[in-house]
């Protein structure tokens, strides 16, 4: 579902300073290669066409002058490379690791697949019953260490994330449980990957694809590359790490057999703080800048008084949410965690965080479209609107009394407390509408606020939290990874950090997953968005349109919504 976390969510979608999460699959193209069959039909088509408007800066090669560097910031530091590993489903690491590892499928602004030749001659569905997979790899194609790559590379990648081998930490099993083998065809670069159960969202898998030295042990996958990415594959390579500076800095791969890279390096830079981050862009000291995060209206009106930066925007991957802990004591109760969901304003946040961008936003009322995805549609029911009344009637029928403006039970007031990083105003902004309208209904909120650093991995990931905020970054395969962050599993949650959903919630992922056709999967993952509205665990906020910081004469890099980024491509104009 691949911060700040910025974490992926692989279905919808790795958080930043405004935190944001990504689940295990696909980010969304650049070059259109069209040579994948019929069947790499997007699921989820955009119903607007406004996903990637001039938000690339999109410019010939010719064009560009070869050789510089350029800087990009991060909104942490990367706790580990191995993006499988869950500690490392953050969107700032897969913007990293998609310029050094092999990507199956290109995609455009709308999240319209094609096949990433530069990586695979061909990937091609030759069965539908069983599902089988044919993946011919590019016989130039090479890990660092000069090793070819091969079918035993996704094999290997299978085995370590299908869930069976519990010591590895992977971040979810989605689509990865559902292969029954992988099996050598005509020669070494040719992959046969056969399913027990079909998985719409195939295409989703194997993205990226890391070297069988990662996945070989637990050990290996899970601490192999906590210092750095070992062996990589892709028009960019390991440089250096800068721990004071908090930068890590990748070269120009001379062992690429692509296209070769226009820049000579790229340096990324972690920022803690988002408005550290976009003064950098006006100082000169970096020349990328993802604003969406943080204080978003707040660095759009600073971007805009900077010479020689360019605002860029596109239709939006990213929206916020708030998650609930349902292992806690008093968010174990459903009904509670439904007053709760009734007692925020959606839309009272929607409009103070983003409605002075303009147009009148209303709140996300889905858990795994976009409001620009053709399958969206409101399956909030009850929950779509503020209803502090509603709210305390519920708490009253589940015995809970009103004393001193708060509701108590057995002499325990109804207080929760939501967790969130320091710096991050956008956080800061939602809890404090969130404390004021649950005020209303009769519900204490506190504000914990915690280092940034440590937001996820001592907080979020361990799930030492009541109530918290972070975004989530979606995908063009909203439901293939649904179950990595939303499946109910107490043993091995995943991403699922407040432990929200039910068996039969489980089983309405899993059978979308699986559906013949995807106007089934689309419908059927409406209808357990349905379902995930009454268990109240998770609650989405709003759709947040992305809008990034550039150098003005930096190209092939922007706002890209649904694409991918074409990184030896990105350069400054000649």
């Amino acid at each position: 579902m691949s911060r700040v976390r910025r974490t992926i969510l692989a279905s919808v979608a790795a958080v930043a300073s405004a935190t944001m999460l990504a689940a295990c699959g696909s980010s969304g193209g650049g070059k259109n290669d069209n040579n994948g069959t019929g069947s790499n039909a997007v699921k989820a088509p955009t119903k607007q066409t406004n996903n990637n408007v001039n938000g690339m800066a999109t410019t010939a090669r010719s064009a560009i002058k070869p050789g510089g560097t350029m800087t990009w910031a991060l909104s942490q530091v990367i706790p580990n490379f191995n993006y499988y590993e869950v500690d490392g489903t953050l969107l700032d690491n897969s913007n990293m690791m998609n310029a050094m590892l092999p990507r199956p499928f290109h995609f455009t602004a709308s999240g319209v697949p094609s096949v990433n030749t530069d990586y695979y001659t061909s990937i091609t569905k030759t069965s539908s019953n069983p599902q089988t997979i044919e993946y011919k790899i590019n016989p130039k194609a090479k890990w660092s260490d000069g090793t070819p790559i091969t079918w035993e590379d996704l094999k290997d990648l299978w085995l370590a994330t299908n869930g069976k081998n519990k010591k590895y930490n992977i971040s979810g099993s989605q689509g990865w449980e559902n292969i029954a083998s992988i099996t050598r065809g005509a020669d070494d670069q040719d992959a046969i990957v056969k399913y027990d159960k079909p998985y719409t969202d195939w295409q989703s898998l194997f993205d990226p694809l890391v070297p069988k030295s990662l996945t070989a042990t637990a050990n290996s996958f899970n601490k192999g590359w906590i210092a750095k990415p070992l062996v990589t594959a892709g028009p960019f390579k390991w440089g250096t790490e800068n721990k004071t500076a908090k930068s890590y800095t990748i070269v120009r791969d001379p062992n690429w057999w692509g296209d070769k890279a226009e820049l000579d390096s790229i340096t990324f830079v972690a920022y803690n703080d988002p408005s550290a981050a976009i003064q950098a862009v006006g100082s000169g000291d970096l020349d990328y800048d993802d604003i969406t995060f943080g204080d978003e209206v707040g660095n759009v009106q600073a971007a805009k008084g900077y010479q020689g930066v360019q605002i860029r925007q596109a239709g939006s991957n990213i929206y916020r949410q708030f998650t609930l802990n349902t292992k806690d004591p008093i968010l174990s109760d459903e009904k509670v965690r439904q007053a709760v969901v009734l007692g925020i304003d959606r839309k009272a946040i929607t409009t103070a965080l983003i409605g002075k961008l303009g147009g009148s936003p209303t709140p996300l009322q889905n858990h795994f479209f976009m409001k620009n995805q053709a399958p969206y549609e409101e399956t909030c029911g009850d929950y779509c609107t503020y209803n502090a009344a509603k709210a305390k009637s519920l708490l009253e029928s589940d015995g809970w009394t009103m004393k001193n403006g708060y509701y108590e039970k057995n002499g325990k007031q109804l207080s929760i407390a939501i967790t969130i990083p320091s710096q991050t105003p956008n956080s800061k902004s939602e809890s404090e509408i969130a404390q004021s309208t649950l005020k209303a209904a009769g519900i204490k909120l506190t504000l914990q606020t915690v280092p940034t650093d440590d937001f996820f991995s001592k907080y979020i990931i361990p799930g030492k939290f009541q109530l918290t905020t972070f975004t989530w970054i979606g995908t063009a395969f909203p439901v293939g990874g649904a179950l990595a962050i939303f499946k109910y599993d107490p043993k091995s949650p995943g991403q699922n950090y407040g432990f929200g959903g039910s068996p039969a919630i489980n089983q309405m992922l899993t059978t979308a997953s699986t559906a013949a056709t995807s106007d089934e999967e689309n419908k059927l993952a409406n209808d357990a968005s349905k379902a995930m509205w009454a268990n109240a665990a998770w609650l989405p906020l709003y759709q947040k349109p992305q809008a990034t910081a550039v150098k003005a004469s930096l190209v092939n890099i922007g706002a890209y919504g649904f694409a991918d980024i074409r990184y030896q491509d990105i350069g400054y104009k000649a």
